[in-house]
């Protein structure tokens, strides 16, 4: 009887001895955890505070880490940050002598500006200051509206180049009218025009891996993929989600395009079949503004892994292009490479400076506080507001954040009109019918902030008619949203606006 005692007693004070180890180094644990989350959530505050986060963003980033601070932690290591790859930021230094010779090569005659610009002195100034090149004048532009007219005036100036093709695209999908294209540049090819294509490594993916990659790389066309997304190469590499959201096109250094239609049939994406074709508008333009583009691509090019420095780096004089017609003509590329907000202060700048009317054609309008503060102020002040957006969009979070702002856009006097002829893609903003902004930038964080991009500053009576026109046409297939009937609209809707606000500035 006592040896049964014993050691049960002794089991016991085994078991207790184990069971309290057991919870000091649960207890041990527990505190570690304790230490490291503090430590990440800490690191992150002061990465944000340091690297000047928008407001917004910072707030947004410390909230994911707080509430999931191991992945919140990672999702900043990839997405938090604009670094653009270690090669691509030497290289960037390298050539930053050379582009700011470029910027300042005279594709003009110098001398003041027109009497009819001379109001608009400070914001070609900002412009010509955010973009690094200067003001043209004598270019002709031709607003191009339809896919048609867009597929068809492309094919004919790469059936006619005789030296060069440069061509920079986010997507590339193959299909339809882009294996038109695809053929008109295999023919030029083997007739010796020196053709190079730039896509982004994401939005052209299936182009990468497709038959017609195949066909210009056996037949010796030079194609480079930008920003490749490779496994862990946003460990201090470069940000996974930084995309080239270009498109532009430069035959023979004397016509260019650029604007919102992708190298892809408009009909043949995707969700064609539930939101529609893609409706988009593109600028073709002859005279000195071409050799901003040109220059652009150049650096682009250069800028990427598998593209080639040679075109950097010896000294090359361009030769001045002809004027040929009435435009005058900023080009503002923009990117992560820098942090100059370019696309923002020219937005800014240009909203400020309406005195009678604005008209915005986007597809994602997911304003910052800024930019929907100076819209508010301009419909506040009687300047005509009027947004064209499209009814549905391919991104559902994007849509709900962006209706977050319709209520006081309303209030404010503001019209919202809600496209459904297909999923409006056009970029564009119409000022007093005296300036605009065209080309790839949308109201939204990732183009603004992140994404390389690529507008035009435009004074021209033709272009401005002929985009008051476009905007006309987009406007008699939109429905006008009506002030009370928005404000009656489902509590369920509130709370996805709501919701999705939360996450707006990493969008």
């Amino acid at each position: 009887m006592p040896l049964r005692v014993l050691h049960l007693t002794g089991t016991t004070a085994v078991g207790r001895f184990f069971s309290f180890r057991t919870m000091a180094d649960f207890d041990t644990l527990t505190v570690l955890a304790a230490l490291v989350q503090f430590t990440i959530l800490a690191g992150v505050v002061l990465r944000v505070m340091l690297t000047r986060h928008p407001p917004g963003s910072s707030f947004a980033w410390i909230l994911i880490t707080a509430i999931l601070p191991y992945l919140g932690f990672l999702l900043y290591l990839m997405f938090g940050e604009r670094p653009v790859g270690q090669l691509r930021a030497r290289r960037y230094r390298k050539m930053f002598t050379r582009w700011g010779r470029q910027s300042q090569h005279k594709l003009t005659p110098t001398g003041p500006l027109p009497s009819h610009l001379a109001r608009h002195r400070t914001l070609i100034h900002l412009a010509t200051r955010m973009a690094c090149l200067p003001v043209t004048f004598g270019t002709d532009l031709k607003l191009l509206s339809t896919t048609a007219e867009m597929f068809d005036s492309i094919l004919e100036d790469i059936n006619n180049a005789q030296f060069s093709v440069d061509m920079e695209f986010y997507i590339w999908a193959p299909g339809g009218e882009t294996d038109k294209v695809a053929d008109a540049l295999l023919a030029a090819h083997r007739r010796g025009v020196k053709i190079r294509i730039l896509v982004d490594d994401f939005g052209a993916r299936d182009f990468l891996s497709s038959n017609t990659y195949g066909y210009f790389k056996e037949a010796g066309i030079s194609v480079a993929s930008a920003m490749p997304m490779k496994f862990l190469r946003f460990f201090g590499l470069q940000r996974a989600d930084l995309r080239l959201h270009r498109k532009t096109i430069v035959i023979d250094d004397r016509v260019g395009y650029t604007g919102s239609l992708n190298m892809i049939d408009p009909q043949s994406y995707d969700a064609a079949k539930t939101l529609g074709s893609w409706v988009d508008a593109m600028a073709r333009i002859e005279g000195p503004a071409v050799m901003s583009l040109k220059i652009t691509f150049i650096n682009d090019w250069a800028l990427q892994p598998d593209g080639d420095m040679s075109d950097i780096e010896p000294a090359r004089e361009y030769a001045p292009i002809p004027q040929i017609g009435k435009a005058a003509v900023v080009t503002v590329p923009s990117g992560p490479y820098t942090q100059r907000e370019a696309n923002l202060y020219l937005l800014l700048e240009a909203i400020n400076g309406a005195r009678h009317s604005i008209t915005i054609t986007t597809p994602y309008f997911v304003p910052n506080e800024v930019l929907s503060a100076a819209l508010l102020n301009a419909a506040y002040r009687g300047v005509s507001v009027k947004l064209i957006v499209p009814e549905k969009a391919d991104s559902a979070m994007v849509s709900w954040a962006g209706r977050r702002h319709y209520h006081d856009l309303l209030e404010a006097g503001a019209e919202i009109l809600s496209y459904r002829g297909g999923l409006l893609h056009t970029k564009s903003i119409a000022v007093d019918d005296e300036y605009a902004v065209f080309g790839t930038v949308n109201f939204d964080n990732r183009s603004l902030h992140l994404n390389f991009e690529m507008m035009l500053l435009i004074f021209d009576v033709d272009f401005l008619q002929s985009l008051k026109k476009l905007h006309e046409h987009y406007e008699s297939q939109c429905s006008l949203i009506d002030p009370k009937s928005w404000a009656k609209r489902p509590f369920s809707d509130k709370l996805k606006e709501g919701a999705a606000y939360l996450l707006a500035p990493l969008l």
